[in-house]
Formats: C-alpha cells, sequence, structure tokens
C-alpha cells in the first residue's frame, strides 16, 4: 500500500470524529514525530492536490484536532450562505467564540451576556441550535459546547479572513 493510499484510507475513517489526527497518520506511514510532520504536510498538500480534479478536498477539523476529506461541491456550496437564520447564526457565533476562549463548556450565562437577550429567547436559540447539531447542552442544563456539525460546515479559514477583511 502506498503512501497515498493510507492517507486516504485514515482520512475517510469513519467514527466520532471522522477523520485523522497528525500523530495516526505519522504513526501508519512510520514517519518520526519531530521530523516527519514536514514529509507529512507535504503527502497531504500533494493528495489535496490529486483530489482537486475529482471534486474533493482535504479539510481540517480544529474542535478534534483531524484532518478528513470533503467535497468541493459542498464546500463551495456552504460558503455561499448561512442556511441559519441570522440569530441562530449570532447566537453560535457566541458559542464559538467563548468556546475557543474557555476551552470547551460556556455557560448560559456568558451567552447570554453576549447575546443581550433574555435567558428565555438564548435557551429557544440554543435549544434550536442543538436540535440540529450545532450545540451540546450539558445535562443540568447549565452549560453548552460545540455540536460535531459546526466543523464540518464552517470554514475557520475563511470565516476569519473575512473579519480580517472587514475592518
Amino acid at each position: 500500500m502506498n503512501e497515498y493510499a493510507i492517507l486516504m484510507k485514515l482520512l475517510t475513517r469513519s467514527g466520532d470524529p471522522i477523520g485523522a489526527g497528525v500523530d495516526d497518520m505519522l504513526d501508519a506511514l512510520g514517519l518520526p514525530e519531530d521530523l516527519g510532520r514536514e514529509v507529512l504536510f507535504r503527502r497531504l498538500s500533494e493528495l489535496h492536490s490529486r483530489l482537486e480534479p475529482v471534486g474533493l478536498t482535504i479539510k481540517h477539523n480544529p474542535v478534534s484536532s483531524v484532518f478528513y476529506v470533503d467535497t468541493l461541491h459542498q464546500s463551495k456550496m456552504e460558503q455561499g450562505g448561512s442556511m441559519l437564520p441570522d440569530r441562530l447564526a449570532a447566537t453560535l457565533l457566541i458559542v464559538i467564540t467563548l468556546a475557543y476562549q474557555e476551552g470547551g463548556w460556556v455557560s448560559f450565562d456568558r451567552v447570554r451576556e453576549f447575546r443581550k437577550k433574555s435567558l428565555r429567547g438564548v435557551m429557544e436559540d440554543l435549544r434550536e441550535l442543538q436540535n440540529q447539531g450545532y450545540i451540546e447542552i450539558d445535562q443540568a442544563e447549565k452549560r453548552v459546547r460545540l455540536g460535531m456539525r459546526v466543523p464540518f460546515e464552517i470554514d475557520y479559514e475563511a470565516f476569519f479572513r473575512e473579519l480580517v477583511a472587514e475592518k
């Protein structure tokens, strides 16, 4: 099995999360931890170039720290606009920002503080986002964190580029 076949097997691996982390790919390719990263990322770049003509791309899931294969059609379609209503998109943006700042779980009060809405209004938004798979609410219903759908549907690089360009 060649290096590209090994990478494709890892990048299309099912489970939770989908794909493979850098350490898994280094181990599978037999590359050393310190010097192997350069070789690994070069191989990923080459594989990405080979996949583009058939409509596939390699993407990174920053929440789970894994790389995976996705379709270019889906990526371009999702960049065209938000499928969420503005109020849900605003609440999700607050949860994403706070989750990165606080390292995972975020209290409802913090979300409410930034959204400047009543707790009831924030709870309605959070429940809708949970039903759509964008967030998870803990059992005590006091905290929230990002769901598994977020890293696969939001292109973080494009999002942050647009934020910087708007300034």
